[in-house]
């Protein structure tokens, strides 16, 4: 299935008249209460216009609305297959249309094969996932929701693909000190063309054991054991799709690359959005040291080992899936342009932002296995895909410079007198919250907390 973009997404919601995503209902949902040190609520709906024709601030009149996305504690200590009952709970018949999601994604990338002989295919090879405590979780997800496990396990191995996203880290004063200091705060924004996977669309924060303290936060959706956006004390992660890879085209390199996407999806390898919770919570040892003792837990790695293992500034660097990675550590922004055996880098300790296109404006968008074509009406060039995430990019940078001048006076350079509403501002400035985006958050890593987030959806 090809991206779609923003142009293609207006033409199409024109051309039928009405918005195809469903109404969002909440009040069946039973709400944990979150031990969070601290939460702003900047709760004004947000709606906004998919004609991209914005009032002040990137906010419009009409189209699409926004509320906070239901929030579940995880206890870790739990056996893996109990950790996730009442999001099953709470999001049983959402999840069960997964497999409609299966036949329009899977269906529409693999167009050679008739979708009978796929789900059997499927149903045959994709039985797990590379880690034993993720499969456990998604054992356990699959019983009580009574979904078939091939589909949970292209649901998470797959989900990474094809997401348009806009990620970054901003300075800003630090409201807690006393001596006027300052930090970095993570915005995120995750867009993709898939209006069921609105509905789920949650807050997971994780405790080392029950009535325990949060530990790490993450948004994602219900079903999915991976993370693709997250954070804790002193870390803040998130995931871009990334639509270029070196070498592309060429018949070794291409070999290699699609030989890891097969073992990925037979889990023989970790898919990244996996890596990326071996960097936010700890593991757990599957075998306790004895019958009564608990489980033990593996510390997560130090912010610098992060870095070093995605370079390989520090360690033989990791093979993955390409894409972007944005790093905070609330004094300093890495953004990873991560190819499966190579990467590049960039930092900043004031404002640096990263969408879906590489930094370097030379760079030629290439066509990844990642990414298959369709149908004529809905076919997308990478070149689209690229120009619209360079135009994000664009507009971000803008945006801030804007607010930071108006908050600094004269001195368009000085951020530090800016705040969290100022980086709200600018996640919900079109188009860096846009007609596809899901869910948009801003992560303080600081002091391991999610500072504000929305999931967006459809009014009709």
């Amino acid at each position: 299935m090809a991206p779609v973009t923003r142009s293609q997404r207006s033409g199409r919601d024109a051309a039928t008249g009405h918005n195809h995503d469903p109404a969002i209902t909440t009040s069946r949902l039973r709400l944990r209460t979150a031990r969070q040190t601290q939460k702003d609520d900047y709760s004004t709906t947000t709606v906004f216009a998919r004609s991209g024709h914005s009032s002040r601030h990137g906010k419009a009149s009409r189209g699409y609305t926004s509320d906070e996305p239901p929030r579940f504690i995880i206890n870790l200590s739990l056996p893996p297959e109990q950790r996730y009952l009442e999001v099953c709970a709470a999001f049983e018949e959402p999840m069960l249309e997964l497999t409609a999601l299966f036949d329009e994604v899977v269906g529409g990338m693999v167009t050679f094969l008739p979708l009978s002989w796929l789900r059997l295919l499927c149903k045959m090879f994709l039985r797990r996932i590379y880690n034993d405590e993720e499969n456990a979780e998604l054992i356990g997800i699959s019983r009580a929701v009574g979904i078939e496990m091939y589909l949970l396990v292209c649901f998470n191995v797959l989900l990474d693909l094809m997401m348009g996203c806009s990620s970054g880290g901003a300075r800003v004063r630090d409201e807690q000190s006393t001596t006027g200091g300052s930090k970095m705060l993570h915005f995120r924004t995750l867009d993709w063309d898939m209006p069921a996977l609105r509905k789920i669309v949650i807050q997971l924060d994780f405790c080392l054991e029950r009535d325990g303290p949060i530990t790490a936060s993450s948004i994602t959706y219900a079903g999915f054991v991976g993370v693709l956006t997250g954070v804790r004390p002193g870390l803040s992660l998130s995931l871009n799709f990334r639509p270029n890879r070196i070498d592309n085209g060429k018949f070794w390199s291409d070999a290699v690359y699609f030989l890891h996407m097969v073992l990925v999806l037979l889990g023989l390898r970790a898919s990244i959005s996996s890596t990326l919770r071996s960097f936010l919570l700890p593991r757990a040892a599957m075998k306790p040291a004895s019958l009564t003792s608990k489980p033990a837990q593996t510390s997560p790695p130090a912010f610098v080992d992060i870095i070093g293992a995605m370079t390989g500034m520090i360690v033989p660097i990791l093979m993955t899936t390409v894409c972007y990675l944005c790093f905070c550590s609330g004094q300093e922004t890495v953004v990873v342009e991560k190819d499966y055996r190579s990467a590049t880098s960039r930092t900043s300790q004031d404002f640096i932002v990263v969408t879906n296109a590489d930094s370097t404006s030379s760079a030629q968008p290439r066509r990844s296995p990642s990414v298959k074509d369709t149908e004529e009406s809905v076919k997308v060039t990478l070149d689209e895909v690229v120009a619209e995430a360079k135009d994000r990019e664009r507009c971000a940078v803008d945006s801030w410079q804007s607010i930071t001048a108006r908050s600094c006076g004269r001195d368009p350079f000085v951020t530090r007198s800016a705040g969290i509403k100022d980086v709200v501002r600018l996640v919900q400035a079109y188009p860096t919250t846009n007609e596809c985006t899901h869910f948009a958050c801003v992560l303080d890593p600081t002091i391991g907390t999610v500072r504000w987030c929305r999931r967006y959806h459809a009014v009709d």
